[in-house]
């Protein structure tokens, strides 16, 4: 979200916007009532620096979210200064911890760490985590997204994973934790044990095969894991069996940036089930339009829309 509003009060602030950027922007500001608190914000942080020149200001845009490349010099490198004050006081209000994180992922993108003990972990699409290890413990702070573990024994210093909700201590190997949109833990186990603790409550211990979801001061009574493959994402993959169309739509938009918009009503009543890659949201959005009642409209590469037909 910190760079979305940045992206779209720079991109919106001269003459050549596009109807469809327009339109877009409109889409992403009825999203989610976070993103009209995010631009006063950065509305405000602008503050001062409105005469800064409108084009440079765009090319500048295109040069802070491309890959490295020829440097922007003058009016345009001012502009590059001002998208960095705008993201920079940002991150300084809520997202500080984040974007100083040990170890983080872009939208899209996942990541392999081999830690300092042997550990290794995977990091989902847009994560962040810090490392925190001494001569007593091997703490794992989960900031943002989701992760996958597979610990290495150590007698002495216990591996724990910390949210917001509570801890995943390892009692064996493998075992996934994911912050969720809705503010919960959700701990899934792959192998051996892990005891799962919500904050103020005792720990659960959740065996392979099982899940337990961490909210508000308690943990939920383990489940079965069944047929939800937690982990297909640790090898580029979107695996569901006889899921709804709109939660598979929700997993394939953690791995795109920019919007992708549906009414979940509209679409109630499609259910999905196939194997779908994660580095090409497109083509899988492609597959389902392909094999269900749906059209896929696509307005610009930041926003795509899904309508039953």
């Amino acid at each position: 979200m910190i760079l979305e509003a940045a992206y779209w009060l720079t991109l919106l602030h001269d003459d050549l916007a596009t109807d469809a950027e327009r339109v877009a922007f409109d889409v992403w500001c009825e999203a989610d009532p976070r993103h009209a608190l995010a631009l006063e914000r950065m509305r405000a942080l602008w503050g001062g620096f409105d005469e800064l020149p409108a084009a440079p200001a765009r090319v500048a845009l295109k040069h802070a979210f491309a890959r490295p490349g020829p440097r922007v010099s003058g009016r345009g490198a001012q502009a590059i200064a001002l998208l960095g004050v705008l993201v920079c006081g940002w991150i300084g209000l809520d997202n500080m911890p984040v974007w100083l994180a040990d170890q983080r992922t872009g939208v899209g993108e996942r990541r392999e760490v081999v830690l300092s003990d042997g550990s290794h972990i995977q990091l989902n699409s847009h994560s962040a985590l810090d490392v925190k290890f001494d001569g007593q413990q091997r703490v794992i702070e989960l900031l943002e997204g989701e992760m996958w573990v597979e610990v290495a024994k150590d007698a002495r210093r216990p591996f724990v994973v910390r949210t917001d909700q509570g801890t995943a201590t390892a009692l064996g190997t493998r075992y996934l934790v994911k912050r969720a949109a809705d503010g919960s833990t959700v701990v899934s186990v792959l192998e051996s044990v892990v005891a799962a603790k919500a904050n103020g409550a005792e720990a659960v211990n959740v065996a392979a095969g099982e899940q337990t979801t961490l909210r508000e001061g308690r943990a939920q009574a383990p489940q079965p894991i069944g047929n939800s493959h937690p982990d297909a994402w640790t090898r580029g993959l979107l695996k569901v069996d006889d899921r709804p169309l709109s939660e598979v739509l929700q997993a394939l938009a953690g791995y795109r940036r920019g919007l992708v918009r549906y009414d979940e009503q509209a679409l109630q009543g499609l259910r999905v089930s196939g194997v779908f890659r994660l580095d090409d949201t497109d083509a899988a959005l492609a597959t389902l339009a392909d094999n269900l009642p749906i059209q896929v409209e696509h307005f610009t590469d930041l926003l795509v829309v899904i309508k039953p037909l």
